[in-house]
């Protein structure tokens, strides 16, 4: 598979039996500082080194698109390390801005290289720190083997000519770590808290690039009333299945589709979520070939445990029952629970599709239903939903709201509460309501409630809401 940019190519290929991508130039050559790349993150997950690769090609594409575009009417221009210094430098304002960019390398190449995916669209301030932080470990390597390489000529080892500068200032160096660098190290780490002093230096960052503040988008969640509408649109009991799982439990797409038969509890009402890695040699795994077993990623989840919340746990159990009736085809190759269901290759593991098939029947089914969402929206929609209602809805026994951000970091797999901080907001139609019935008590003399009251109004009415819908969904 290759994917041809402007000025280079990625093409797919094998690297000691697992999948991974090479550059080529506009004559085809294979680009060495690429390879080296590729190399150095082979045993990364497939998910990561598909993303790091495609995110460093896309930066070969504007540096060679760049170069082009400044050596226009310029016969006796080349790169140094100054030009190569500003094309870094003009990079985050090209992908934020475009061609509105006050930076003139960067609209040179927007001209001819519209920035994002839609025409002259650019791409947002998180897309271009994700892209940064591969290129800074991109620049971090080169560094690091052209200092090995320097050393290695000074000993005699080699006489082939080598730069004794740094592309960049900084690149490889360590300085004295501040005192708020230090606390905060201290805050976020056990190990840093045990070692005598303290940490004393940190590596100088590299490629400084200053990014606005990234808030939470308030629009990732998906609208929970609108669950059963979605659910009940789709076209096959696998897919609602799959898809009422997400809305039950607040699991990632990649972990429900790897789920085995045996990991659901029928009786008991519950769905596991196990670490490849703890059992390699399942026969449903050895069914795949090598490659496909990259498929199997882990985002190093710490619980096995799901939390199902109502009345999407219900559903769920109903579309499996009608799934396995109705549509699954017992082979006994693997016990995969979602698998294809179409002519030639139905019973094969559904997570063996591409991240586009799941996006193209979520975005499909949302349009069926007329469901207003982001343009890039997809499944994980559903777990920005889950982990939204878990801290601003869930009922407690003490008549309260909302569990603890602790609680929601387990049950969600979070490795850290920093990564759950980010559905911890007070929903939007929380405080529309608060600050509605506030007015009514001020300009229509009601007797004030209590926000306990209110939010347990809100949420009485949200679930007749769901139940009402959920109850016309299953008589027909």
């Amino acid at each position: 598979m290759t994917s041809v940019f402007r000025n280079v190519s990625l093409v797919s290929k094998i690297r000691d039996g697992r999948q991974s991508w090479r550059l080529l130039d506009a004559n085809s050559q294979v680009i060495l500082g690429f390879e080296v790349f590729a190399a150095s993150i082979n045993r990364s997950p497939l998910n990561t080194r598909k993303n790091y690769c495609r995110n460093l090609a896309q930066f070969f594409d504007y540096m060679f698109e760049a170069g082009v575009q400044l050596a226009k009417g310029e016969p006796s221009f080349k790169f140094s390390r100054q030009v190569l210094a500003d094309i870094l430098e003009s990079y985050h304002s090209y992908l934020t801005e475009g061609m509105d960019s006050g930076n003139m390398i960067a609209r040179l190449v927007a001209k001819t290289l519209p920035p994002g995916r839609n025409g002259n669209k650019t791409n947002g301030a998180e897309t271009s720190a994700a892209k940064h932080a591969v290129l800074r470990r991109f620049l971090e390597l080169s560094e690091k083997i052209r200092a090995q390489q320097e050393e290695l000529a000074a000993l005699g080892f080699h006489s082939m000519p080598v730069d004794n500068l740094s592309i960049l200032p900084g690149i490889g160096e360590r300085r004295p770590i501040t005192d708020a660098e230090r606390r905060a190290m201290l805050s976020h780490s056990m190990l840093a808290g045990v070692i005598s002093r303290g940490p004393q230096f940190i590596a100088e960052k590299v490629l400084p690039t200053s990014f606005p503040s990234i808030r939470y988008d308030d629009e990732r969640a998906f609208p929970i009333e609108r669950v059963p509408d979605f659910l009940a649109a789709f076209r096959t009991h696998r897919d609602k299945t799959l898809y009422a799982l997400l809305a039950a439990s607040g699991v990632r797409i990649s972990e429900a589709l790897q789920l085995l038969w045996e990991d659901i509890d029928l009786e008991k009402g519950e769905v596991k979520l196990i670490d490849p890695k703890r059992r390699p040699n399942h026969p449903s795994y050895l069914y795949l070939t090598p490659l496909q077993r990259e498929k199997l990623v882990w985002k190093g989840r710490n619980t096995s445990t799901t939390m199902l919340i109502e009345p999407f746990k219900t559903l769920f159990f109903k579309s499996l029952a009608d799934y396995h009736r109705e549509e699954y085809v017992p082979h006994g190759r693997h016990k995969f629970l979602f698998q294809y269901s179409v002519g030639g290759i139905d019973g094969e593991p559904y997570l063996l599709a591409g991240h586009d098939s799941y996006t193209d029947v979520f975005k499909g089914t949302v349009r069926r239903v007329g469901i207003a969402l982001p343009k890039r929206t997809g499944p994980h929609s559903l777990r920005h939903m889950y982990g939204t209602y878990l801290l601003n809805y869930f009922p407690r026994p003490d008549g309260t709201y909302g569990l603890p951000i602790g609680l929601v970091k387990a049950v969600m797999g979070h490795a850290s509460v920093a990564s759950t901080e980010k559905y911890a907001r007070h929903d939007k139609d929380m405080i529309a309501l608060e600050l509605k019935y506030a007015n009514q008590v001020v300009f229509h003399g009601l007797e004030s409630k209590s926000l306990v009251q209110i939010r347990l109004d809100a949420l009485q009415a949200q679930v007749k809401e769901i139940e009402k819908q959920l109850l016309l969904e299953v008589r027909g």
